[in-house]
């Protein structure tokens, strides 16, 4: 995911913002009614209404903050986020050739209305993502199947697109056993069979909803009748959709997956787009956890109370600088490397930030099986470096303020404070002035991929913990390639890993790829964000990770009600 981190936009390969909101919705919690009467039940933000409740064309934390809880993928990352293991799926193999997976399912399993979970269903979902007309959002993911890029590319309006469908390597070989057939191996498949976009779609429900005057399909529409045409198989079901308000959630009474069975009784998920309203109803008692605004950070610390409550999640997701290397003067990789230098990511981070970050000069994050801190000594903040490079680049402070360098950036209080932050410090230790750019997010990602932009503040946001997510963006000719960066050793370490099966290999090949990244820098690595919760005492076992936030403490089924 492509965009600043303080506001996660769309990119080519779309996903769910990295705001945290997505999954936290698995933890026990408990709430007095009006009688006195204690039950198990979580009130949280979702911070936006959903765009819809079909997972395969959801995108977004609101979307998924439904559809994660209430549809369920194949697969689920382990703890460690070292691997995989079976969700919908109790198992799964691959071939000889690394092309073909085959899955079985998890025998009993059944959907929200008592129907059992069928291979067929999965078939029908996955080709829906890679139907052009339905426009979903991750059919790129998924585009790796036998002839998936070929049929998603067809032109929505030419016949045939059912015919083509069915020549797609997805197969039901019987009820519980659903196999896919690549078009040449990939061994980060594993991660893309763990998108909750990917879970099984059944087609009667889909058919029964019918189509609008354009065509497309009617299922999942946000209203209030989507609690009786909503049918999943995840844990949960939708019991009650006030638009612009809330969601409700409440137990799968016919769930019988791998998961544990949920013990909250009800989750209502409430539309708050204002983290400060948010906040405030948390302090009155009105919400069970919530994030803190980055303005309340310092006084949360302070308080004796509230710091008890306050978990801190890092974020698996990078902000960093864009330089448009096809541009003088970032076409120069010495001054290139002078301005990242020039920055010292930890004062932002202690002074800006308060905490709420670490610095970074690497691509891939803390918390990912391919974090190498130390290949960021290239990129480390040294002044009496940077200047050396300036100074070996050929150009001087002078030349360059002669060239009016902008600094593009998204509006808004956190992409000002960090535009300011790097003006100051390419002024005071190299003695370069750079001009500001504040535009809506829309217009800046508009302008980085028109490649109209010196440099600009940009990041990331793992959709799946392994590095092929991550360093697929900079392969000459990626959609998401917006600073004109092209090397072939890179690309040919990258492709390399991509295709290798044994984990060692690519992690091998991924760090040769970080190497010549590190050293090329056509980005300077800034930040990895830290999400801070406040979380009520009586919401028990809680272990967070960087990529699912709070959605492993229900699978491990570690949560606890303490009454009160």
């Amino acid at each position: 995911m492509y965009g600043d981190k303080t506001l996660m936009p769309v990119r080519t390969r779309l996903r769910a913002l990295t705001l945290a909101t997505a999954t936290l919705l698995v933890v026990a919690g408990c709430s007095s009614t009006n009688s006195g009467r204690r039950s198990e039940e979580l009130r949280v933000n979702i911070g936006g209404e959903p765009v819809t409740f079909d997972p395969g064309r959801q995108m977004w934390a609101y979307d998924a903050a439904v559809g994660r809880n209430t549809f369920e993928a194949l697969l689920r990352p382990t703890p460690d986020l070292k691997g995989v293991t079976g969700l919908a799926a109790d198992s799964y193999s691959v071939d000889r050739t690394g092309t073909v997976y085959t899955f079985k399912l998890h025998r009993g399993a059944r959907w929200s209305d008592g129907q059992p979970v069928k291979a067929a269903d999965f078939v029908y979902a996955w080709q829906r993502i890679l139907d052009p007309r339905l426009a979903a959002s991750y059919a790129s993911f998924f585009s790796g199947v036998k002839n998936g890029a070929t049929v998603n590319a067809m032109d929505k309006t030419r016949p045939g697109i059912d015919s083509a469908l069915q020549t797609l390597g997805l197969k039901a070989v019987d009820d519980d056993t659903f196999q896919v057939t690549l078009e040449a191996p990939a061994g980060y498949f594993k991660w893309i069979a763990t998108l909750w976009t990917g879970a099984p779609v059944r087609k009667d429900i889909v058919a029964k909803a019918g189509k609008n005057a354009n065509g497309t399909d009617l299922w999942g529409v946000v209203a209030a009748s989507a609690v009786d045409s909503v049918v999943g198989n995840g844990p949960f079901k939708l019991s009650e959709v006030v638009p612009m308000d809330h969601v409700t959630l409440v137990p799968n009474p016919y769930y019988n997956g791998r998961s544990t069975r949920p013990s909250l009784t009800k989750i209502t998920e409430y539309v708050i787009d204002s983290g400060a309203a948010a906040y405030a109803k948390y302090e009155t008692g009105e919400l069970d956890m919530v994030l803190v605004p980055p303005v309340d950070s310092e006084s949360v610390n302070r308080d004796p109370a509230l710091s008890k409550q306050l978990v801190m999640d890092p974020q698996l997701g990078m902000s960093w600088i864009d330089f448009n290397v096809t541009k003088a003067p970032f076409d120069n990789v010495k001054v290139r490397h002078a301005v990242s230098e020039a920055i010292d990511r930890n004062s932002y981070v202690t002074n800006v930030l308060k905490g709420r970050a670490i610095s970074a000069t690497t691509l891939i994050p803390k918390g990912m099986r391919d974090y190498a801190p130390w290949l960021g000594v290239l990129q480390a903040f040294n002044v009496a470096e940077a200047r050396d490079a300036l100074k070996a680049s050929g150009t001087t402070a002078a030349q360059l303020n002669a060239l009016n360098i902008e600094y593009t950036y998204s509006n808004g209080q956190a992409g000002k404070q960090l535009a300011e932050f790097v003006q100051e410090q390419l002024k005071t230790n190299l003695g370069v002035n750079i001009g500001l750019e504040g535009v809506e997010q829309k217009t800046k990602f508009r302008k980085l991929r028109a490649g109209n932009y010196t440099m600009a503040s940009a990041g990331w946001g793992a959709d799946y913990p392994d590095s092929q997510d991550w360093f697929d963006v900079f392969t000459t000719g990626s959609g998401d390639n917006v600073n004109g960066y092209s090397s072939s050793a890179y690309d040919a370490a990258v492709n390399s890993a991509d295709a290798a099966a044994d984990e060692s290999k690519r992690d091998t090949l991924y760090a040769k790829a970080e190497m010549i990244l590190v050293q090329d820098a056509p980005i300077a690595f800034l930040y990895q964000p830290i999400d801070w919760w406040l979380v009520r005492p009586y919401v028990k076992g809680l272990h967070p990770t960087p990529v699912d936030d709070f959605l492993g403490d229900f699978y491990t089924g570690t949560i606890q009600v303490d009454p009160h």
